[in-house]
């Protein structure tokens, strides 16, 4: 109706921003046009002018004919009808009747001389919203008047509340978060529609469910703890971030911001808003990767190349004093140094990106592409797949992975070597039976540059590192059974099993 206008939306900081009203009501000044049926000339004209004169919003038209005043009212806004009882064309009943056909809404309120409590009981359970009778006296039209005002601001009020609400299932149904309400045990009353384009479920799968059955195990601990001291501490507004599993058996990473609002009557529950991060902390773990990379990089510019230029430098000096052959093997090992360094900060430029798109992958094919490339250099070493299973991964870094581990395994080993690669809860092995690495020396391992080897640009393991970190990963270093290395890598959710 032209009464009602929008306000602007809440921007959240309130208490009870979330659930504020929408719309509000008409202004001071707003018009209410109000249409008088009365079959009656002098008796129509007199309600007409009395009503404009109690009421300056009031804007009057009069009509004689029920049957016409349903032609105005396809053509025309009214706010409030006021009409007669007895009519020839049709009684104000009939009349009601053939308004709340087609205009349901708007508010009717029956003004009849002719009144009796069977014509109030018939007005009222055919849906009139107010029944007032004739008078001799004037004050009538004043009381008139307010029934009108009243009757109106009440289907406004109604307006009003639809409108907001179809307002708020639009943005709750276009949001690109869920919204969800669980009640005290975390099972869900409500979830947005979302939920199908986030986690594959519809509403109704969802509907009843207890939410931490779709954690992981070592994330539903600490939801259930943030939860229920919410429950118990109505101030607290927990953030978690967990795992969430996928109709597909997948799962994604969201963020949940959780608000106990048990003591609304209106929701009656603890609601949450939940937003897929898998793409957000991706990208974090690639900008991480890539601040690493810049240090490596600074490393070697600033520090590294710096000696050799220096050695360079002197010694050709001290060749053009003394004309001595051995400044200038010195000169000729600080180019060959300068050259290896370079070769190192391209390698580190060249692994800007070391996760480039998942999809499922076997790890056994994976174990068996990359030993192919490494493995089958020398006769020595063999690989044996213990078990493999289906997992999320980029096939070229995953096998870039295994390479870079077989390769230290045999770079390490003088003797027969066996290299064993399997499964294990929530995530992967490679192990081999080699001489192994010190304890002290494990964590050293994983750092740009390091090795043990002055053939070796000692960035093998510091590239498998961050290509499990970039997948989400963690990777490990211990010992296996034989003393040799074994290298766990966790946080996997696999598919279902392939191969045992």
């Amino acid at each position: 109706m032209k009464g009602i206008y929008e306000t602007a939306i809440s921007d959240g900081n309130g208490a009870d921003d979330d659930l504020a009203p929408i719309f509000v009501g008409i202004g001071a000044q707003a018009d209410i046009t109000v249409l008088v049926v009365d079959d009656d000339p002098d008796l129509l004209d007199l309600t007409a002018s009395f009503l404009k004169r109690e009421r300056d919003e009031f804007v009057v038209e009069a009509e004689p004919n029920p049957e016409d005043a349903l032609d105005r009212l396809r053509t025309e806004t009214i706010d409030v009808i006021v009409s007669d009882y007895d009519m020839p064309q049709m009684n104000g009943l009939e009349f009601l009747e053939a308004v709340r056909e087609e205009h349901y809404e708007i508010p009717f309120i029956l003004f009849t001389g002719k009144g009796s409590e069977e014509i109030a009981s018939k007005a009222i359970s055919n849906g009139v919203n107010d029944y007032l009778q004739k008078g001799t006296d004037s004050s009538q039209y004043s009381l008139l008047a307010n029934r009108i005002a009243n009757a109106f601001k009440q289907y406004e009020a109604r307006e009003q509340l639809k409108l907001s609400q179809q307002k708020f299932s639009k943005l709750v149904t276009n949001s690109t978060d869920m919204l969800a309400i669980v009640n005290s045990q975390c099972r869900f009353g409500y979830i947005s529609p979302v939920c199908e384009e986030i986690l594959g479920y519809e509403q109704r799968e969802l509907i009843g469910e207890c939410a931490f059955d779709y954690m992981p195990v070592d994330d539903r601990k600490h939801a259930m703890e943030e939860f229920f001291d919410a429950i118990e501490n109505p101030e607290k507004e927990p953030v978690i971030e967990s795992r969430f599993k996928t109709a597909d058996d997948d799962y994604v990473l969201l963020e949940v911001r959780g608000k106990n609002m048990f003591e609304d009557d209106l929701i009656d529950g603890f609601v949450a808003n939940a937003r897929d991060i898998s793409a957000l902390k991706q990208r974090e773990r690639e900008l991480e990767q890539q601040n690493e990379r810049l240090k490596d990089m600074r490393k070697v510019i600033a520090h590294d190349i710096r000696n050799p230029l220096s050695v360079a430098s002197n010694s050709m000096v001290l060749y053009e004093e003394t004309d001595d052959d051995e400044h200038l093997e010195r000169t000729k090992r600080a180019i060959e140094r300068i050259d290896s360094l370079v070769d190192r900060v391209l390698m580190m430029a060249e692994h800007e990106r070391t996760v480039d798109g998942t999809e499922q992958v076997p790890l056994k094919d994976v174990a068996e592409r990359a030993w192919g490339m490494v493995g089958t250099e020398t006769e020595r070493a063999e690989l044996h797949i213990v078990d493999s299973r289906e997992l999320d991964a980029d096939p070229s870094a995953l096998q870039q992975a295994f390479e870079n581990l077989f390769a230290n395994a045999i770079e390490h080993t003088n003797g027969d070597l066996t290299v064993r690669v399997g499964t294990m809860e929530g995530g992967i092995y490679v192990e081999d039976t080699g001489q192994g690495i010190p304890e002290d020396t494990r964590e050293k391992v994983f750092e740009s540059g390091y090795t043990t080897n002055a053939n070796n640009t000692g960035f093998g393991l510091n590239i498998v590192k961050q290509i499990f970190v970039g997948h989400g990963w963690t990777i490990d270093l211990t010992e296996s059974e034989e003393g040799g290395t074994r290298f766990e890598i966790t946080g996997i959710t696999f598919r279902p099993t392939v191969y045992e």
